[in-house]
């Protein structure tokens, strides 16, 4: 008989990042069902789907009434396995779980949103962080940093933290992923089109534009770099949010600097890590830095400062370069030194793909999750020596 396995995601964006590991799963032997917000406008790529009206926000009348909608469809469905990701379907999915008996109830914690705010809403994110925790039975960590800093803010107990190999939340396509895989005339298209010529040294960054991924400091120490060296360019996919926004004067530096080319999200970012000489990566939080690893398959070398997520996917001084400072001057001192350095450079993108390689191989990890959900037996209790692999 199929096991039943539940797995909760806030956002439907966060449905279609793991919908290839759902797949694999159930072509193991499970029966996965994803519940999530509903987007009309979003396909789903095949995916058993259950549309429950999750906000990112806090919203009393909307939590209450969704934690009824999802305590109901647990109750109906009596699944063996539930496993909730993202803060709000996280906590949410734990209470219900827990009032229904589910005897395996996994979080998955993909990012400390907490690290990065102050006040009331810091307590508010700490106090029902602990509550997920506290009614789950297994804590999945994507970092070994991120499972030092749940531990050490006493969010979690470490006997109930699970990490699957290395970490990430499904590896990356090492196929994709791969400079093999680029037409070179597309690429060549590509770049003519963005002004980028041979001669240009290209930074790159992909990701959201806002204060705590670091882009002040990134716009600063390029802004600082540009006077000294005159074929550096700035390459940046991504929006610029006006949640946690960065400073108003980087914003019109972004807009105006000849040599700041700002692209829009991309579905094909493996041709833009395809321009980079670097991927910059000076993000104050992360669970996993996915982009960073995407980049590092590329044979981009990453520099990225000393922070939790951040540092998992980077070997210090072999696939790129720790800012342990954290600030302006060191990024753009390690900046400096891989424009200076272009055979230590080629050494460490060469590295970098071969690091990826051995250890964040999407099918690797995906066997690993297998794994671990064969490890749960009818007791719910996961073998002791695997969660600290």
């Amino acid at each position: 008989m199929q096991k039943k396995l539940i797995h909760g995601v806030t956002s439907s964006m966060s449905a279609l990042f793991i919908h290839e590991q759902v797949h694999f799963i159930e072509k193991n032997g499970y029966q996965v069902e994803v519940v999530c917000n509903n987007d009309p406008e979003r396909h789903y790529e095949g995916l058993r789907l259950k549309h429950i009206p999750f906000e990112r926000e806090i919203s009393l009348y909307r939590d209450v009434t969704t934690l009824y909608s999802l305590y109901r469809y647990l109750k109906g469905k009596k699944p063996d396995i539930i496993l909730f990701s993202t803060p709000k379907a996280g906590l949410l999915g734990m209470v219900a779980g827990f009032l229904n008996g589910t005897e395996t109830r996994i979080y998955a914690q993909w990012g400390l949103r907490l690290e990065t705010v102050t006040g009331v809403k810091k307590l508010i994110l700490q106090t029902t962080e602990k509550i997920t925790c506290l009614l789950s039975t297994h804590v999945i960590v994507i970092s070994d940093s991120l499972e030092e800093e749940m531990v050490g803010r006493n969010l979690v107990d470490r006997e109930k933290v699970v990490r699957i190999g290395k970490g990430s939340v499904n590896g990356i396509d090492m196929q994709r992923y791969s400079p093999d895989a680029i037409d070179a005339d597309r690429l060549k298209w590509m770049k003519a089109d963005l002004d980028i010529k041979p001669s240009d040294f290209i930074i790159g960054y992909m990701g959201r534009i806002t204060r705590d991924k670091g882009t002040n400091e990134l716009v600063e120490a390029f802004t600082k770099l540009s006077q000294r060296y005159d074929n550096i360019k700035l390459l940046l996919i991504g929006d610029i949010e006006e949640g946690d926004p960065i400073r108003p004067e980087n914003i019109e530096t972004i807009h105006s600097h000849e040599r700041i080319i700002h692209c829009a999200y991309t579905t094909e970012p493996e041709y833009y890590y395809s321009m980079m000489h670097v991927f910059a990566f000076p993000t104050y939080r992360e669970g996993f830095g996915t982009v960073s690893i995407e980049a590092q398959a590329m044979r981009v070398p990453v520099i990225g400062f000393n922070s939790t997520g951040v540092k998992d996917t980077i070997v210090d001084n072999r696939t790129g370069l720790v800012v342990w400072n954290n600030d302006t001057a060191g990024l753009e001192e390690a900046l400096m030194d891989m424009i200076n350095h272009p055979l230590k450079r080629a050494q460490m993108g060469r590295d970098a793909r071969k690091f990826v390689e051995d250890n964040f191989d999407r099918e690797l990890i995906q066997q690993k999750v297998l794994d671990f959900y064969n490890t749960l037996g009818p007791s719910g209790d996961a073998d002791a020596e695997y969660q600290k692999a």
